[in-house]
């Protein structure tokens, strides 16, 4: 027999952290099908999806602390306080672009949300742009035009099935950016301090579940859900979870102008997902503004411009991968 955990660990650290981007974007596409498939209150199925994942994470993080290798809880160089503010704020982020994006999920076209949310390097570009004193050339201005001018056609178009919905794309737009402020607050946090990517998860989850609950309570009165919500709150936990640890551990060793055409996979597996599953099926000019989309976000992504933005550290890893 083959033993695939040697054939892993032999494997170079480079393909291994873009074998885990690719999982995770696949992970990250069930998951849209599992938020539609719950059929349930965004800021309900939010609140269950976090605190399902908590007890398994802990018992993780408990098992790391405690083993060998004693996985540290916190930055050695960082107070508790500090670390516990700068937690909240991951939480924060996680818990608005989470609630946000299920609830884009649940009212309009599945693509539209995955088309709208691969927007990211758009923002990202444009932050570095306004706030890092980057200069992103001509071309990739263009590019980012027809990307947005795309995705406002296929949206336009869509307009006419009965399941897309105005609300939903708004939502949509929120979600990007409040997504994109999520995968900027923890690249940079994963490449400035010494934390392992499943007790960063856990830490962020766990400020997530601490915030969403009185919300929660607040605007529904309740955290009741049907046993089919449950059951897809699980299945997104799972899904999505392990994609978020993936990446988290990732970012370290993959930069984002080679990570993110990977992203870029999600609208098409979402749409083909959404088209067997939902029976959302897609007419000629979505598919062919789609592909404008994906296709000029890819010039965009594969361009110096992004990993200029997203400029790290040149610093190793204390995490040892596993």
């Amino acid at each position: 027999m083959v033993d695939l955990s040697a054939r892993s660990r032999s494997m170079p650290l480079g393909q291994r952290a873009l074998s885990a981007v690719v999982i995770a974007v696949v992970l990250w596409s069930a998951c849209s099908l599992f938020v539609r498939a719950g059929d349930s209150d965004a800021l309900v199925f939010t609140t269950w999806r976090l605190w399902i994942a908590l007890p398994p994470l802990a018992g993780i993080v408990w098992f790391r602390a405690r083993g060998p290798r004693q996985v540290a809880l916190r930055p050695p160089d960082v107070s508790w306080s500090r670390w516990l503010a700068i937690m909240f704020g991951a939480g924060a982020f996680f818990l608005s672009a989470a609630a946000t994006a299920f609830a884009a999920l649940g009212l309009t076209r599945l693509l539209d949300v995955t088309l709208i949310g691969a927007l990211q390097p758009v923002l990202i570009i444009g932050f570095a742009v306004l706030f890092l004193g980057e200069h992103v050339h001509r071309s990739n201005v263009v590019r980012a035009a027809i990307a947005i001018v795309a995705t406002i056609v296929v949206a336009t178009a869509a307009s006419s099935s009965g399941s897309w919905s105005l609300a939903g794309d708004i939502m949509a737009v929120l979600s990007l950016v409040l997504n994109a402020g999520w995968f900027l607050y923890g690249r940079i946090l994963r490449t400035k301090y010494p934390i392992d990517p499943i007790v960063f998860m856990f830490a962020t989850l766990t400020w997530a579940a601490i915030l969403a609950t009185p919300l929660t309570l607040i605007v529904h009165g309740s955290l009741a859900i049907s046993g089919r919500g449950l059951f897809f709150a699980v299945c997104t936990m799972i899904a999505g979870t392990a994609a978020h640890v993936l990446m988290i551990w990732a970012h370290r060793y993959v930069p984002t102008s080679v990570s993110s055409p990977l992203l870029l996979g999600e609208p098409p597996l979402v749409a083909a997902g959404a088209w067997i599953w939902f029976g959302e099926s897609l007419g000629p000019i979505e598919i062919i503004g789609s592909a404008v989309v994906v296709a000029s976000l890819f010039g965009v992504v594969r361009s110096p411009d992004l990993e200029e933005a997203e400029a790290e550290q040149d610093i190793g890893d204390p995490i040892t991968p596993t």
